[in-house]
């Protein structure tokens, strides 16, 4: 990849990072941190790209990994005594059911998406975590749009209609 390629795919990724980082991270300063740490990641290995496909793909996997490591860092150390606990649960059993609720969610929808086919399951990824067009996905696998287009919408109402048996939907 030269450099020209480079800077000017650099800025296109940023937006696209930033969904992903707040799709993890709460707080939008967390998720910029985890883009900026990807994104120098990337700026030192950019010469060994092939294209800008690979870069693409990997400072989404890097964001990623950025993120997680983020996350692991912030809970790193948070134990708190059982008295303390006791009496953060009482007062927040609210936020617990909707944390509860949120991570019931998040556990059907990944069952969801494991019942997909493979080719279904990657164009789904491609879409959902990379956040990319039916076009991209299309230019990235070498399958025509409207298929892409096809795939996704059938992928989509097979995740609804799990959702919908789990009672979720």
């Amino acid at each position: 990849m030269t450099p020209a390629e480079f800077t000017s795919i650099a800025p296109s990724l940023r937006p696209r990072l930033l969904a992903l980082g707040r799709s993890f991270f709460s707080d939008a300063e967390a998720a910029e941190d985890a883009v900026q740490e990807a994104m120098m990641k990337l700026w030192k290995v950019w010469e060994q790209l092939p294209s800008a496909t690979d870069a693409e793909r990997l400072a989404v996997r890097l964001t990623k990994h950025s993120c997680i490591s983020g996350m692991r860092s912030q809970h790193k150390g948070q134990i708190v005594p059982l008295e303390a606990r006791q009496a953060t649960d009482i007062t927040s059993s609210d936020a617990a059911s909707d944390s509860l609720y949120e991570r019931e969610v998040r556990e059907a929808l990944a069952l969801a998406i494991e019942q997909l086919r493979p080719s279904e399951r990657r164009l789904w990824m491609m879409f959902a975590e990379a956040q990319m067009d039916a076009t991209q996905i299309a230019s990235a696998t070498g399958i025509g749009v409207r298929t892409v287009s096809s795939m996704l919408s059938t992928a989509r109402n097979k995740i609804k209609n799990e959702l919908k048996k789990g009672g979720i939907l």
